[in-house]
Formats: C-alpha cells, structure tokens, sequence
C-alpha cells in the first residue's frame, strides 16, 4: 500500500513540475521579448529585433493589437487607416522606422502572469485552444519623440508569443478576444450529398491545424438506369468494316476536394471520374460474291453480349462552397453546402447538388 501511494505521489509531482515549467517557461518568452524591444530601442542593433520574431514564430502567426501598435502605424503617415490588428513584422517595420532614428525608447514593468480565472471571454474559445494559452500582463513605457504608457496583455499559445493586445477590464474582469488570433482549423465531418443525377451521395472531410486547408472525399451513385452508347464502325475499305458497340451504366463517380477553409466557410473545386461498366458488341461486316455471280453481305462474328464486359471512366470536376454554422457551441457546426457536377463528354449527367451535414472542431 505504501509503495502504491509513493507512486501516485511521484506522478502527482511530475504532473505538477511539468505544468509549472511550462508556465516558468511562457514567462521567461515574455521576458525575453520584452527585454529586445528595449535593447533594439537604445542601441539600434538589429539583432534584437530578429530576436524578438523568433520568440513569436509559433504555429499561430503573431498579431498585435494594443495602443501603441494604432499609435506607431500612424506616426509618419497620419491617414493611414486603422486595423483592427497588425501582423507583427507590419508592427516592427513601424516601430524599425522611429528606432533607427534614434527618437524612442522603450521600457516594460511589472510582468504578471494572469490566472484564467480573472479572464472575460469576447466570443467563444475551445477548451484546447484556452488549455494552450497562458496570458501575462506589462506595462508598457515609450518615451522621446513618442509620449504612451499603457498595460498590455500578451498572449503564449505552446509558448510562443502569438498576440499582444490591449489590457482592458470589464466586471472587474480582464477581457481577451481569441477570434483574430487563433486559426485552429482542425477538424472532422461529414454531409449527405444530393444531386439529381446521383441522389445518393456523401463527403468525408478533413481540415488541417493552423493551416485554411480542407480536403474532402466524395462520392455519389447514380440509379436512373440511363444509358450511354458508344457506337463504333471501322473501315477497312467501302463494302467491309467492323462494328462494335458499348451500351454502358454510369454507376457512380469518386472524388478529392482540396478546399480554402476559413472556420465558417470553405471553397474549392474536386477533382475525380464517373465509373461506367456495361457490355461491349461487336460485328464484322463483308461484301462477298458467290460461284454464281450473286452478290451477298456476310456477317462474321455476330453481336455477343455475354462475355464482353465493357469499362470506361470519364474525368470530371465538382467546384464547391460550403458554410458552417455553428451548432450552440464553438466546436459543433452544421455544414450546407452547394456544388456543380460536371462530367467531361457527358453532360447528361451534369447538375447542381447539395449537401447537408455535421463538422467537429478537434
């Protein structure tokens, strides 16, 4: 018993150490960052500024968002419009453009670490988005030719620094808005797929972390019983020739889908082929003359429709767009979709379809 409870112990304390140097770690990026900007301000070398973007250069691409980023956008050119957000090589160009003039300085302050429990949400965040971000505060101090003091809050996620955004309370609580920052794409699906031609159909879909990237496989099966003939005659000279004859059933197509993937809509256009399989005839004419000097057209070979199995496959594509609207949640969607079959040498079988169904956030 005692040796049970010394191992749950040691788990227990792994547990603990690994998450607390995660944390130990987050701050020290904090740090660091924080610390460049300051050197790159005063001594103009640029190999702070390169350290600076390596502390960000996580899965997420870092944005910043505060003050002094709408401040430093506007200094030498006043009409430049306002973002909501800045990437930061767009924030450090700004900022490279008053340092190398020698005109600011920059200090940070009182760096914190923010618990979760202080924080008010602006929209909706995934439980494994929020479990891999830590948040920090700063103050913030620019001085010479430009006067700002602010707090900021940066954003870690996998410890990296991916936003740095205004400080702002409301109830008493620090507000953080994931929505411009986290682009966690990843996720599973599928929809029931409708099209007059192949009424049953489906997609399975796939979309990729920290990349606008879905990929879908399709399918659908066509049961109208129609028909396509391809009739054949090869001439050897004017009175003989050989015949042959396909009468084929479209059966059903397959196709992969890379799609543009922005959480609430996708685009993209499939690409794949329409399976058809049916029974191949063939005949073989001649003009022949008998002893008598009659004339007669002889068939050799016949029509045979028993052995001959006949295949054939024609490409085609399926351009696409698909909305998901979420479903009480931030990791349940319901997908819509609407598309276009179009089968190259069979436009028959061309037509408008139509999709309905579920997508997971992972």
């Amino acid at each position: 018993m005692t040796r049970i409870k010394t191992i749950f112990c040691s788990i227990i304390l792994v547990t603990m150490g690994t998450h607390l140097s995660a944390q130990e770690y987050a701050m020290t990026q904090v740090s660091q960052f924080v610390n460049c900007l300051s050197k790159w301000a005063s001594t103009q070398c640029a190999e702070y500024r390169f350290q600076a973007e390596e502390l960000c250069n996580g899965t997420k691409k870092a944005i910043v968002c505060d003050e002094f980023s709408h401040i430093i956008n506007k200094k030498d050119n006043p009409n430049a419009p306002r973002q909501k957000s800045y990437e930061l090589e767009t924030y450090f160009n700004n900022i490279e453009k008053q340092v190398n003039k020698g005109i600011i300085n920059i200090a940070y302050s009182n760096i914190k670490k923010v618990s979760k429990s202080e924080l008010a949400f602006s929209g909706n965040i995934s439980d494994k988005d929020l479990r891999l971000t830590e948040f920090y505060s700063c103050k913030i101090k620019v001085t010479g030719d430009i006067q700002h003091e602010a707090y900021e809050l940066f954003y870690v996620y996998k410890n990296k620094i991916a936003k740095i955004g205004a400080y702002e309370k409301k109830k008493e609580k620090i507000v953080v808005d994931f929505d411009d920052f986290l682009n966690n794409y990843e996720g599973i699906g599928f929809s029931y797929n409708y099209g007059k031609h192949f009424p049953i159909g489906g997609s399975l879909n796939y979309s990729f972390e920290d990349a606008p990237f879905m990929l879908s496989a399709d399918f659908g099966v066509n049961l109208d019983g129609d028909k396509y003939i391809i009739d054949k005659v090869e001439m050897k000279d004017i009175v003989n020739y050989d015949r042959t004859k396909k009468t084929l059933d479209p059966k059903f197509f397959l196709a992969v889908t890379p799609q543009f993937y922005m959480r609430y809509f996708a685009l993209g256009c499939g690409v794949g082929f329409l399976w058809m399989d049916g029974n191949e005839d063939t005949a073989n004419y001649s003009y022949a003359t008998s002893s008598t000097g009659s004339s007669s057209v002889t068939v050799s070979g016949g029509y045979t429709t028993d052995d001959n199995s006949a295949i054939l496959i024609k490409p085609m594509i399926r351009p696409v767009a698909k909305a998901f609207i979420p479903l009480g949640s931030n990791d349940l969607f319901l997908s819509v979709s609407v598309g276009y079959d179009m089968i190259f040498g069979y436009k028959e079988k061309n037509g408008i379809n139509f999709g309905l169904g579920l997508q997971w956030k992972l």
